[in-house]
């Protein structure tokens, strides 16, 4: 087996390289688009959260996704990691926030990914493209969006990546546009039989056919037992009547959005029901043959009660158990992006100082616990305490949020200060 330990990576490859350009690719064939226009091509982008102030700069050109994947502004991209340049990327400014507050970013998280689940030699790979004019031939790890259907209406989320959050848009805010689906680029059924990593992503991928489409396919050439499947779920639909597909696959792996408990994930999810989600996420963190990973995306809205959240994780075995297990990644903290006005920077110096102090009490319950599970709670913890250390207050921010929240209350069942009242004073 090559050595692709992360240190090896990182040594030969820089601290800042993403591996994401060199044998990845996120492949869209959906859009909102101006109701005046008729169609927009499918795109193919390094990563999922990658950003670009040209609109077209990732669009594929004649129907090839193995063509694009090989234009200029692919390669500077791989040039520029490679180069060291990372935090000057501007379209990679998200993971570049994340790491600047603190926290693990979709960077590191899918180096360690790659550098665990990939059977070639990574740092050889990369020198052969770099030898190469910095060109690719194979997508490994792929990233397919076919659809933004979904049946949420996050608070953080856009219409893009929601239908009912684009049926939301339309009625409150105003905004017009429709939703466009293209069928897959001819070389995507090429692609499918020489990838390793697929990730599905949406929309909620659970309710989207071109999803079960992709498995069948997968599973009727024989390519399931060599492939391992991601999927990001709000978990409000149970694993089990996917569970004939999934042991066809090498592995499965769900991507659970938990935001908080009870009152504070039916606000910030619109739509979502506490008690489905728990009942659904518990069967997918016990599932045998499922692995399990919660994405906690905080927000001014969640943040005052992220205790709650840690300690219903705790409490349902949520975590490490020895040593060895501390190698696998149960719980991300995700610092909303996209949204500035939902993030720490709205968040007021009275509000902030009650947070830090009931997440620095939590911290010290579950550091006097002494085990290693508990002293995985602890650096959770602080990976919150260090993105609001990192993420200065902006009163333009905190008005921001103010009038934002105020348009999700006309759609929710509670207002957001029946959900936290901590944050009354401020909607008085």
């Amino acid at each position: 087996m090559p050595d692709n330990s992360l240190d090896r990576i990182y040594r030969e490859l820089g601290p800042d390289i993403c591996l994401y350009p060199f044998f990845g690719a996120f492949y869209q064939t959906n859009n909102v688009i101006p109701k005046s226009e008729s169609s927009m091509p499918n795109s193919v982008r390094p990563c999922s959260i990658v950003r670009a102030a040209e609109r077209d700069k990732w669009d594929i050109v004649d129907n090839s996704i193995s063509d694009a994947r090989n234009s200029d502004a692919w390669k500077q991209m791989r040039a520029d990691f490679l180069s060291g340049r990372f935090h000057d990327i501007h379209d990679c400014r998200d993971c570049s926030y994340n790491e600047k507050s603190g926290t693990t970013s979709p960077r590191q998280m899918n180096n360690k990914f790659f550098s665990e689940k990939f059977q070639i030699d990574i740092v050889d790979e990369v020198r052969k493209i770099q030898d190469n004019d910095l060109a690719v031939q194979d997508i490994i790890a792929l990233d397919y969006y076919p659809s933004n259907y979904c049946n949420y209406q996050c608070v953080m989320c856009a219409g893009g990546a929601s239908s009912q959050r684009q049926t939301f848009e339309v009625k409150f805010l105003g905004r017009e546009g429709k939703i466009v689906i293209n069928e897959a680029d001819p070389d995507f059924w090429d692609i499918l039989d020489r990838v390793e990593i697929i990730n599905f992503t949406g929309g909620e991928t659970v309710l989207q056919k071109q999803v079960f489409r992709i498995m069948d396919h997968l599973i009727e050439r024989g390519r399931a037992q060599h492939c391992l499947i991601t999927l990001l779920t709000n978990a409000s639909s149970s694993p089990s009547a996917l569970d004939e597909r999934f042991q066809h696959f090498q592995g499965v792996i769900y991507n659970v959005s938990i935001d908080g408990v009870g009152d504070v994930i039916e606000y910030q999810r619109r739509g979502c029901d506490w008690h489905t989600v728990a009942a659904n996420s518990l069967e997918l963190l016990r599932h045998p043959k499922i692995g399990c990973v919660i994405n906690y995306v905080l927000t001014a809205i969640n943040v005052l009660s992220t205790m709650d959240f840690v300690d219903w994780c705790y409490h349902n075995g949520v975590g490490p158990n020895s040593v060895k297990d501390l190698q696998v990644s149960y719980i991300n903290i995700s610092p909303v992006f996209r949204v500035d006005e939902l993030g720490m920077g709205a968040l007021p110096p009275e509000l902030r100082a009650m947070a830090v102090e009931r997440l620095q009490a939590g911290q010290e319950k579950y550091r006097a616990m002494a085990s290693v599970r508990s002293d995985f709670y602890v650096s959770i913890i602080q990976r919150v305490l260090d993105v609001i250390d990192h993420t200065p207050w902006q009163q333009t921010l905190t008005d921001q949020f103010v009038q934002h929240i105020s348009i999700e209350d006309r759609a929710s069942k509670k207002k957001l200060t029946e959900v936290v009242p901590e944050w009354q004073p401020w909607f008085s």
